[in-house]
């Protein structure tokens, strides 16, 4: 039921935890919702009292410590409980003895919330130190709701960003140098322009720049086969599509991360908003053509299909993405990419 309800991301993931917390039970619980490319975070809300950690909570589960982000939200299973990967000794989890132990939190139940359009976010329930650990029905059961969650999140997502963002540019693209604790060694001016539209006012850099910084050091301790993109497309506060990326930096310290910040191109907003609004693959090749400019006709003879089947398509695209004509299409999946100065 609340998978189709038409709720935006943050009163999805709130109503959504009042049943897991009726059903399941649990005290403190986090939830980011991640781009399905990289699973890196977009953004996330929680209620726990563990932000003085959170940047080292934020890097050992991105890599580091016995149940992590990436394999949870690519791996075999998608739902996970600390208890169970520790064979329930739990003081094996580095994220548990630096992090969670000093404040209480015993047991934790991570579920990734994917479907078929990729990993839309995770999903965190702790318990405390006193209380039982999460049972193996519990975690089956969060298992089973794992593509509910992912439906839920990518469909208030693709509602939300329908809305018109601001019009105002971006900055120039800023570059923030990190050192091997993640912390901020350097940046160029534009960067703070970029930290100040991403999080204002906070003293924490946005948690993708901690996960980011996480992969591009652990590099080359992970197999080739297994290793995701250091990127991230990420909204601004104002609502401008902008991207995230990582390098490691070359020279004098190689042991230090570039992470860059700069306005999105337009492929990189489409591509996650067909993803949102459940496009075909078909459909996808649609909307490329209708962003080149392409007439019926002529979309009929690249794809080698009819015009009336371009037609049904069409149509198909503009019931799922909420618009009326061609214009407004093209308009809704390019308008909120971020516009640098001229």
């Amino acid at each position: 039921m609340l998978a189709g309800a038409a709720l935006d991301p943050e009163q999805a993931r709130l109503a959504a935890i009042e049943e897991l917390r009726r059903v399941v039970g649990f005290e403190r619980w986090c939830w980011p919702v991640t781009d399905p490319l990289s699973g890196l975070a977009m953004g996330g809300i929680a209620d726990f009292d563990l932000w003085p950690t959170l940047p080292r909570l934020i890097s050992l589960q991105e890599h580091g410590d016995v149940a992590t982000k990436p394999r949870l939200l690519f791996g075999a299973s998608p739902s996970v409980a600390l208890s169970t990967a520790t064979g329930g000794d739990i003081e094996r989890s580095q994220v548990w003895r630096e992090c969670l132990q000093p404040y209480g939190v015993g047991d934790t139940l991570m579920t990734a919330c994917r479907e078929r359009e990729g990993s839309w976010g995770s999903v965190e329930l702790m318990r405390d130190r006193d209380d039982r650990a999460f049972s193996e029905d519990e975690i089956r059961f969060l298992e089973t709701l794992s593509p509910t969650l992912g439906t839920l999140i990518r469909r208030s997502l693709s509602s939300s960003w329908r809305k018109d963002s601001d019009d105002s540019r971006l900055p120039p693209p800023g570059t923030l140098i990190l050192d091997r604790e993640l912390k901020p060694s350097g940046w160029t001016s534009p960067a703070r322009d970029w930290l100040d539209a991403l999080q204002p006012g906070g003293g924490m850099l946005p948690p993708s720049i901690y996960e980011i910084g996480t992969r591009v050091l652990a590099r080359d301790a992970i197999d080739p086969g297994h290793r995701l993109p250091a990127r991230v497309r990420i909204r601004t506060v104002t609502g401008r599509w902008s991207v995230i990326e990582g390098a490691l930096l070359e020279g004098g310290d190689a042991s230090h991360v570039a992470i860059t910040m700069r306005a999105a191109t337009g492929d990189e907003v489409v591509e996650i908003l067909c993803r949102a609004h459940g496009l075909t693959a078909r459909e996808r090749q649609i909307v490329a053509l209708l962003r080149a400019g392409l007439a019926t006709k002529q979309m009929s003879a690249a794809l080698g299909i009819s015009s009336y089947t371009v037609h049904d398509h069409v149509k198909a695209i503009f019931e799922k993405t909420g618009v009326r004509s061609r214009g407004e299409l093209v308009s809704h999946l390019t308008a909120t990419a971020g516009r640098s100065p001229d």
